[in-house]
């Protein structure tokens, strides 16, 4: 039964809040959410792995419905993402005029915990270990968190330093902390009401990926091409059921679009000279968990592959824009990967490459080396592709008697459609370059170089041979040559098709001055 006393008191108080005192509205979550991811550079799946928490870029609009009493408001909105940049914020949806705005992202732990609660009183329990027996003191505390002094009645303790183990209980939580990270404004709304408030803000710690499969068909002519967009969340918050982006493109960014940086606090306990973690601070139900870095860091992430559907592919701006088919959960710290490129029948060459690199008769390192095998694609309709490729990581599959075995890996730049794509599978075996420096004269950085270049072809199949001589220097010229060549991108390139077992022999002349 309540005393009159404290009747009264309520009642004094209540009278003394003047009517123009801030009210409190608590959005604990939003009720949908869309996510648009960027990224920083060329990445591959696995670079994402390495990337922290203040690197990449997405952003999030939440929709948050509230009510929320005339007058002046603080709205809290809980639950965003622990890497948001708080210049960036934007809030929509509210008929008054936002005064002010805060972020409060000191979370519940053990450090937080005994900060906000110094000169506050605490329990104390304690358990002998032989015994079990458990008992229980009151204190106040004096200082902390690095290094816990106890007031237990009139006597000054340090916590952790000797005695059976302790922990502290604390029968409320602190003012100033949560368990979710939350974004406030101080608002002056002129009429009570429900409004639907759009948030939107740029936040850290998420990026992507594209990776391609290249299936080569047994015609040696033809592949299929399969893309995946590989998305990375390193935040410690997730959206639920998102409408979720990608954007191509290199994004001009400000270095200053950073989270702040997070005072974690540990509790300490310097006891004659040492310095002792305290194990158990407080009931563990009562503050989230410390966010998990990646596998090399400590990390561990979940990854979770969607292929039922494929992102669809528009135009924004200068940047192409891919969408996810249906919503999806951008989960804290997963890894999500999603199709979005599937084309059959590409039309492709293998080119057997080889780069003389040096004037001058003693040339032993230019040849001992072997031909580059490139894979050679047109992005055009006609060739089977035709679509925009964001840069990534390609594997090439190639079948062979004992099943499908990896030809190579490499990585293609962004490719406009109607470009060429190019890349490198690694060295051949059994197709040989073997350039010859016969005769080469002059002196003061001129003169000429007469090579005679033995081009052979022992695979079973035929081949194309590309020998490139560089123009070096703007005196660099083609005396002579058996074959005739083409000039491209600063070289002399003879393309040489090679039948099973065929040997063909070319030579030339150049005069240079370097």
């Amino acid at each position: 039964m309540v005393s009159p006393f404290w009747r009264a008191l309520a009642l004094w108080t209540a009278a003394a809040i003047p009517a123009s005192a801030t009210a409190q509205t608590v959005s604990d979550a939003p009720s949908a959410a869309s996510v648009t991811i960027y990224r920083d550079a060329n990445l591959t799946s696995d670079d994402l792995g390495d990337l922290g928490r203040t690197a990449g870029l997405a952003l999030i609009t939440e929709t948050r419905t509230l009510d929320v009493p005339a007058g002046r408001s603080r709205i809290a909105f809980k639950g965003v993402a622990d890497t948001l940049a708080p210049q960036t914020v934007a809030v929509d949806g509210l008929p008054g005029e936002v005064r002010e705005r805060n972020e409060d992202f000191d979370l519940l732990s053990p450090g937080s915990l005994v900060e906000r609660s110094v000169g506050q009183a605490v329990s104390v329990v304690q358990t002998d270990r032989r015994s079990g027996k458990v008992t229980e003191r009151t204190a106040v505390i004096r200082s902390g968190p690095e290094g816990v002094v106890l007031d237990v009645g009139g006597r000054i303790e340090a916590l952790g330093c000797g005695g059976p183990p302790a922990r502290l209980v604390f029968d409320r939580e602190p003012e100033g902390l949560g368990d979710k990270p939350t974004f406030s404004v101080l608002a002056d709304l002129p009429k009570a009401g429900r409004y639907t408030v759009k948030l939107s803000y740029l936040a850290t710690g998420f990026s992507w990926s594209a990776d391609y499969v290249a299936r080569i068909a047994p015609d040696g002519r033809t592949l299929d091409l399969f893309g995946w967009l590989t998305l990375s969340n390193k935040s410690s918050v997730g959206f639920a059921q998102a409408p979720t982006q990608v954007v191509a493109g290199q994004l001009q960014r400000d270095n200053d679009t950073v989270p702040p940086v997070a005072d974690a606090k540990a509790i300490t306990a310097p006891c004659w000279g040492q310095v002792v973690q305290a194990p158990h601070v407080m009931r563990a139900a009562a503050f989230a968990p410390a966010p998990m870095e990646d596998r090399a860091n400590g990390e561990v992430q979940e990854l979770v592959v969607t292929a039922a559907k494929r992102a669809v592919l528009s135009e924004l701006g200068d940047y192409k824009l891919y969408t996810l088919p249906e919503p999806t959960t951008v989960a804290a710290r997963q890894t999500k990967q999603v199709a979005f490129l599937e084309q059959t029948h590409v039309t492709f060459e293998r080119v057997y490459s080889y780069t003389r690199q040096s004037y001058g008769k003693d040339d032993p390192e230019a040849r001992a080396r072997s031909p580059e095998v490139l894979i050679r694609l047109q992005n055009r309709p006609e060739a089977g592709l035709g679509k925009p490729l964001p840069s990534g990581r390609i594997s090439v599959i190639e079948g062979s008697a004992g099943g499908p075995v990896l030809a190579g890996e490499n990585t293609i730049n962004d490719t406009a459609v109607g470009l060429p794509v190019e890349f490198r599978l690694g060295s051949a075996m059994d197709v040989r370059v073997s350039p010859n420096v016969e005769a080469s004269t002059g002196r003061n950085g001129a003169g000429t170089d007469t090579v005679t270049v033995a081009l052979e072809n022992d695979k079973p199949g035929p081949v194309i041979v590309e020998y490139r001589e560089p123009r070096d220097g703007a005196d660099f010229r083609l005396v002579r040559a058996s074959l005739r060549p083409v000039e491209k991108a600063g070289f002399e390139v003879w393309r040489v098709p090679l039948r099973p077992g065929e040997r063909v022999s070319l030579s030339y002349t150049i005069s240079y001055a370097r």
